[in-house]
């Protein structure tokens, strides 16, 4: 007789619509819906534009509308909440189930790299519980077939480069540390992207992204690191 598998672990966390910490951003009612509908726009040309190159049916000049990877980062509508670090700092991060990457920002930062947010900024270097991955020795944690990872072979730091459709880009390597799930009190040791280098527009209400894509084959969304399919 075969034996049912264990339950997985359950974790819960609260989300939160992004224009909670921007009403102070618009002028009145109008301007909201106006930009709530823009950036539902940007979502379903984001859909066509995917479709169409999967079915071969887009050439030349529309192929380089193609976003760059799955999602468009300022165009989110959701934040959740966790504590980050052995000493738990509370941050947002934008809701993404297009991408597969887990990232937030990391101090200490060099002059213009990091965006201006309104939670504390995670300082990897006075987190207690904070590890960068060994590329060296943790090959096999380090994506390198796809093109936006890469081993540094000089500081054998997993290297990523990530662009979204709207042009913002982050840069970082793969480390992993204990996050804190606020509604359970539970924590967990994950890995993430330890974002150094940030162009572009980026919400101040979020510190990062946590990517909720289905591909659990790659390691770096939080599903997968929950055993999640």
């Amino acid at each position: 007789m075969k034996l049912p598998d264990p339950p997985l672990p359950s974790y819960t966390f609260t989300i939160y619509h992004r224009d909670i910490f921007e009403k102070s951003n618009f002028k009145n009612y109008d301007s909201l819906l106006e930009s709530r509908l823009a950036r539902c726009h940007a979502r379903a040309r984001y859909l066509a534009l995917a479709h169409e190159s999967k079915n071969g049916s887009l050439g030349g000049d529309m192929l380089e509308l193609v976003p760059k990877s799955t999602d468009t980062y300022n165009n989110g509508e959701y934040v959740a909440s966790f504590l980050i670090g052995s000493q738990m700092i509370k941050n947002y991060l934008l809701v993404d189930t297009g991408s597969d990457l887990l990232w937030w920002q990391c101090g200490p930062c060099e002059a213009n790299k990091c965006y201006y947010q309104h939670q504390p900024l995670y300082n990897s270097t006075a987190s207690k519980t904070f590890r960068k991955v060994d590329c060296d020795q943790h090959g096999f944690k380090c994506k390198t077939d796809d093109p936006h990872f890469y081993c540094n072979l000089q500081s054998f730091e997993c290297k990523y480069d990530v662009e979204y459709t709207d042009g913002s880009s982050v840069k970082g390597f793969i480390a992993d540390d204990v996050i804190t799930f606020v509604l359970d009190n539970r924590p967990i040791r994950v890995m993430f992207g330890c974002s150094k280098d940030q162009t572009g527009h980026f919400l101040a209400s979020s510190s990062g992204v946590v990517g909720l894509g289905r591909d659990v084959s790659r390691g770096y969304s939080l599903p997968s690191q929950f055993g999640g399919t």
